[in-house]
């Protein structure tokens, strides 16, 4: 569930202000709007409860103020959780989700989050030891924030929260330039756009202890060397379907009534029939509320899967069509509720989803967000047979791409095939770096202004590209993916958004023992000769209607969304570059910017440069909100 947590924690001593902690929970109402509080000695905390926030009291508090617990989210293995702490010798005061964890604790210290599973972030505070630990689930599903300053440590769910305590909002360049360098392997989970606030990241807890900095301590990582004991097809199969049925039986809510978003989609299929499956168990009866984007363009829609799924699962479906609507002038709330520049436009689709759900009284919904990366990946295993020179093998596998990928129906390139997926993945960082050189490129994009490439030391980070997890291709890169733009970005703004109509959203694929196990599985199982998701279909057979489980034309609704986005997109950058100054002149040249922008209206821009644009869009707008936000409240010493 939702709901938000504030915290100080005076390491200087000091006793914490009251005023100061309800100005943090004011600053998201949304999460909230009558916090309850918990002040003593150096600690201070608040709970905000919205409509999808757990049912229990917080700060929850053991022996008189022994513990302190706040929690945003929930788990989903308490009862097991508590189980063992009791065989441990150690007593359950009671099952609750705050109660579950502070047994933990005194059970097993720091150690505790490792048996936790849920979607969560929570804060601990031991007043024996004057200790605090924080922790954010595996995935990142509920956000954290910190900022250890001015005396002391300030924790909360969103940044606005922080920021209204008085810490500076000073922008972070790190975060600007990975933003707008366009690389994937930039974006670092833990930090927030702001200097002074950081994120506590996925699958991290956070201890403080005495009056210096706090600690962060990685818990969770996916073991590259697993080996999964099920050896064949049909037995990784009917694992995972077990897996499957757990994960979604241990988010569907209590109560009704029941949502999930479908796109008709392998994923979100899977999601919303084996929801049904899980309410026939329970012998619920109501229909599920499920709901669709769709652009009312071919290229884009596919209406025939989705009213298939939702006729199915006897389901009320919910076609929402955004072909209609203007994400620029949209942009503003969203910016508002993100807290930060956004990504892509295609959050447009996120924005108006959970506007319905919430429309139509569901406060949590289902989403199959996850499964293309676990289930599916990209055709960087031709690489790993050349490299391991199985020549014949990799003949076969191209020939079954070339000249139709039967995965998408699209005609395909020998020479794009092989310098994307062959060449491009072999090719050393170093070699890269040459190339670029060689091309006049330079070491870093040319729209970066060259002094903030120096502030930031970009050139080298670009250089040493991300860390080495996988000793083969084809798992690195699902890696990379299923951390920099699933984990890092959708998933956040997903949260972000949801919180915002008070619409908590489950992810049934980001299961931590599902994503374990499907990063070990075998590649072949996922994807070969031209054919994909096998362990997926299999799965599901008996499940899903033959019309989702089949190969079919995998539709991307991008394009088509950016093609409708064109005159909105032109009249916004028309009246951008009117402006006499800009706030983004010191990380992005500005004569580059206008060179892009008349390559655009005149049609000669890639679609490059149409996301630089796009980015300094966001970037201007997000920096005259922090303007606007200062001016509301005086940016200064924090009260507390």
């Amino acid at each position: 569930m939702m709901g938000a947590i504030d915290v100080i924690l005076r390491v200087d001593g000091a006793t914490p202000s009251a005023a100061s902690l309800l100005k943090m929970a004011a600053a998201a109402p949304h999460r909230g709007r009558n916090p309850t509080t918990y002040i003593t000695g150096r600690i201070a905390m608040a709970h905000q409860a919205n409509a999808a926030a757990l049912e229990e009291p917080q700060p929850y508090v053991v022996d008189s103020g022994r513990l302190a617990v706040v929690l945003s989210g929930r788990l989903y293995n308490r009862e097991e959780v508590a189980r063992k702490v009791e065989q441990a010798g150690h007593p359950v005061r009671d099952r609750s989700h705050c109660g579950t964890i502070a047994a933990a604790y005194d059970a097993w210290g720091d150690d505790c989050v490792r048996e936790l599973d849920g979607d969560f972030a929570f804060t601990l505070y031991d007043s024996l030891n004057n200790r605090l630990l924080g922790a954010r689930d595996a995935f990142g599903v509920k956000p954290l924030c910190y900022s250890h300053w001015n005396g002391a440590l300030w924790i909360a769910s969103e940044p606005r929260q922080i920021l209204a305590a008085g810490v500076p909002s000073t922008p972070c360049e790190e975060s600007i330039v990975s933003y707008i360098a366009l690389e994937r392997s930039l974006l670092d989970a833990g930090l927030s756009f702001h200097k002074e606030i950081r994120r506590l990241k996925p699958g991290h807890l956070i201890v403080q202890e005495g009056s210096g900095a706090p600690r962060e301590i990685r818990y969770w990582r996916i073991d590259p060397h697993r080996v999964n004991e099920e050896k064949t097809e049909a037995d990784m199969a009917a694992r995972v379907r077990e897996m499957l049925i757990q994960s979604v039986r241990r988010r569907a809510p209590e109560k009704g009534p029941y949502g999930c978003e479908l796109s008709g989609g392998f994923d979100s299929s899977t999601v919303a029939g084996l929801l049904r499956r899980d309410l026939k168990r329970r012998g619920i009866d109501d229909p599920m509320e499920t709901f669709s984007f769709e652009l009312r363009d071919n290229a884009a829609d596919e209406p025939e899967l989705i009213d298939a799924v939702a006729k199915d699962v006897g389901a009320n479906h919910h076609h929402i069509y955004v072909d209609k609507d203007n994400v620029f002038e949209l942009l503003p709330h969203m910016l508002q509720a993100g807290g930060q520049p956004q990504f892509d436009m295609g959050l447009l689709y996120l924005w108006r989803c959970k506007e319905e759900t919430a429309r139509h009284g569901v406060h949590v919904t289902m989403s199959g967000l996850g499964g293309d990366e676990l289930f599916f990946g990209r055709y960087q295993f031709l690489a790993d047979l050349l490299k391991k020179g199985r020549f014949i093998e990799l003949s076969r596998e191209v020939a079954s791409l070339f000249p139709y990928d039967r995965s998408t129906g699209k005609k395909t390139s020998l020479k794009k095939l092989a310098a994307a997926y062959i060449a491009s993945p072999l090719m050393s960082r170093g070699v890269r770096a040459w190339l670029r050189r060689r091309q006049g490129r330079g070491d870093y994009p040319a729209w970066i202004t060259p002094g903030l490439a120096q502030r930031t030391n970009l050139a080298a980070r670009i250089a040493a590209g991300p860390p080495q997890v996988f000793n083969d291709y084809y798992r690195q890169d699902c890696l990379e993916v299923f951390e920099s733009i699933m984990i890092n970005m959708t998933v956040p703004i997903h949260e972000a958004l949801g919180a915002t109509f008070n619409v908590d959203t489950r992810f049934p694929l980001l299961d931590r023992e599902l994503v374990e196990y499907l990063f070990a599985a075998p590649r072949e199982y996922k994807i070969r000769g031209g054919q994909t998701r096998m362990l997926q279909r299999r799965a599901m057979e008996g499940i899903l209607p033959p019309v989702v489980t089949q190969e079919h034309l995998k539709k991307n609704l991008n394009p088509v969304l950016w093609r409708q986005q064109n005159a909105h997109f032109a009249r916004t950058l028309e009246k951008f570059f009117k402006q006499r100054s800009f706030r983004i002149g010191e990380y992005i040249d500005i004569d580059w910017l206008r060179r892009a922008y008349d390559d655009f209206v005149s049609g000669r821009g890639s679609g490059q440069e149409a996301y630089v644009l796009w980015y300094a869009l966001n970037i201007e707008s997000w920096l005259q909100l922090l303007e606007t936000q200062r001016e509301v409240q005086h940016d200064g010493i924090p009260a507390a």
